[in-house]
């Protein structure tokens, strides 16, 4: 349980201190705020995780709404509404049969819980555990609570992964979450200006995730292009979500840590999406759009802002995207929180024609993730902590399969 300071207290004004820092000053928000919030001891990494929090949950949903000024009635709830709700239960359901008549047949298998949103559950487009049930049936039995439109909010909030995983027991712990948070209800447009100027070119030098991507030089110059164009688009309301994702992700590591010391966890990226309104023929393509609606997640924000030619919404989209898996990233190399985490890194596979709309992958594509993943599933050692979709790394000084 997390323990709430006494809000009279020092130590609640220095926690409240800190929130204010993250919400005001994003790029000073550091790797030692974080500890304090998650009250971990970096002194002791033996058992780093041994006290309670100084915040919650309901903490972390507070800070998400504040990012856009959204009520604090707002419903986390997209993946049980509609069509889409009876859709993930029907999925969920067939799935999970079949991983009890794995269980009860004997095999010998590792077990597997997967935890996420639509790129592990997508009741229409066959996803990444669809392709990991088929390639890895004999070696492995999936368990799935993951649910197409889900918050990772939700996630933390319903501690679901915590009672599964206390009855499943499994040696792998599969995680897909955050995309929601980016660009559910076309917040992007909450964190774009046409105005190109709140990052600086000092900004780029502070920001630690920005200034170390630069300074790594593994980018290509037109990707380097590419995101200082779509950087200069941001306002500070994107990089405050980037630091709450951080933030609520080692969370979560955290819980499962205190009660699962040696899981393996497994977090992905996303390639860089296309902002587009095309539909496209063919059922599938149908289905997609009527629970989803291609444009709406960052073609149409990007166009209420006023930003319409292609090259910025490309450099945009492709922007957040880094950044997200370089934060990603950060926490499976993080020496305390990212102990037995590793990353697929997703980006720069697909091509134009691989995508169905603006967040999913045609299955031939989606594919080649699902065998990454079955690639860190199957590695037995702990010094290859990124796995790479991408023939070629992006990241030429890691280790890559």
């Amino acid at each position: 349980m997390s323990r709430q300071p006494d809000p009279r207290s020092p130590e609640s004004k220095k926690v409240n201190d800190i929130l204010d820092k993250l919400m005001d000053s994003p790029e000073q928000f550091s790797d030692k705020d974080i500890c304090t919030l998650l009250n971990v001891d970096k002194d002791n990494p033996d058992q780093p995780f041994g006290k309670g929090e100084l915040i919650s949950t309901t903490d972390l949903k507070k800070l998400t709404l504040r990012i856009f000024d959204q009520n604090d009635d707002f419903k986390f709830d997209n993946a049980n509404t509609g069509y889409l709700n009876i859709l993930n239960n029907i999925s969920q359901s067939r799935r999970n049969r079949e991983f009890f008549r794995t269980i009860r047949s004997g095999k010998n298998v590792t077990r597997v819980v997967a935890e996420g949103d639509s790129w592990f559950e997508h009741p229409v487009v066959y996803d990444v555990i669809d392709w990991l049930s088929d390639l890895g049936k004999d070696r492995y039995a999936i368990y799935s609570i993951a649910r197409g439109g889900d918050f990772l909010t939700n996630m933390l909030e319903e501690r679901e992964y915590i009672t599964e995983l206390s009855l499943i027991r499994p040696e792998i712990f599969l995680l897909s979450a955050g995309g929601i948070e980016l660009v559910n209800g076309r917040r992007v447009a909450l964190m774009l200006d046409k105005k190109r100027n709140f990052v600086t070119e000092e900004y780029q030098q502070t920001h630690p995730i920005i200034r170390d991507t630069l300074i790594r030089g593994d980018l290509t110059d037109e990707q380097r292009e590419m995101l200082l164009r779509g950087v200069s688009f941001f306002t500070k309301e994107f990089f405050v979500l980037m630091a709450v994702l951080e933030l609520s992700y080692k969370y979560l590591i955290k819980q499962l840590r205190k009660k699962f010391t040696d899981l393996k966890i497994i977090t992905h990226g996303y390639d860089y999406t296309i902002p587009s309104f095309q539909r496209g023929p063919g059922i599938v393509k149908f289905l997609i759009n009527l629970i989803g609606g291609n444009g709406q997640h960052f073609k149409e924000p990007m166009m209420l802002r006023g930003i319409t030619n292609e090259k910025d919404q490309r450099a945009i989209s492709f922007a957040m995207i880094h950044l997200f898996s370089e934060a990603m990233i950060r926490i499976a190399t993080d020496p305390i929180f990212g102990r037995n985490v590793y990353h697929i890194d997703c980006r720069g596979y697909a091509r134009d024609e691989d995508w169905h709309d603006e967040l999913h992958l045609r299955p031939r594509s989606i594919k080649k993730v699902a065998q990454t993943y079955l690639k860190a599933m199957d590695s037995a050692t702990s010094d290859q902590k990124i796995f790479f979709v991408r023939p070629k790394a992006m990241h030429p000084e890691q280790n890559v399969v």
